[in-house]
């Protein structure tokens, strides 16, 4: 029981490195949207515990803990962490050059 938190929060971290792998097209396209992400996601993840209130007087104890850790837990814990690894790979993308247009060779530069 003592591995179960730390390969909790691990594999939620992989889920979260994964899908900003996988869906490049939802990342953030500046530092202020990924920061703008970081707020709503912990925003998001404040609500939780209102929502393990409303859950858990209205359902069985059993259904109340699975829908409170699959239906809320784990999504705002993943889109935490996202937020996170998108704000992360912007703060490191401003150090470099911008990519990306059409090359120009240098014989078509005028000077």
């Amino acid at each position: 029981m003592v591995a179960l938190e730390p390969a909790f929060f691990g594999g939620l971290g992989v889920v979260a490195v994964w899908l900003h792998v996988r869906f490049p097209h939802r990342r953030p396209r500046s530092l202020a949207g990924a920061v703008a992400h970081v707020g709503v996601s912990f925003g998001l993840f404040s609500l939780v515990p209102y929502g393990v209130d409303l859950v858990k007087g209205g359902l069985p104890a059993a259904l109340a803990l699975l829908s409170v850790v699959l239906g809320m837990l784990i999504p705002t814990f993943v889109y935490l962490l996202l937020s996170w690894v998108w704000l992360i790979v912007r703060i490191h993308e401003l150090g470099r050059p911008p990519s990306g247009g059409h090359r120009v060779p240098a014989s078509a530069s005028t000077s």
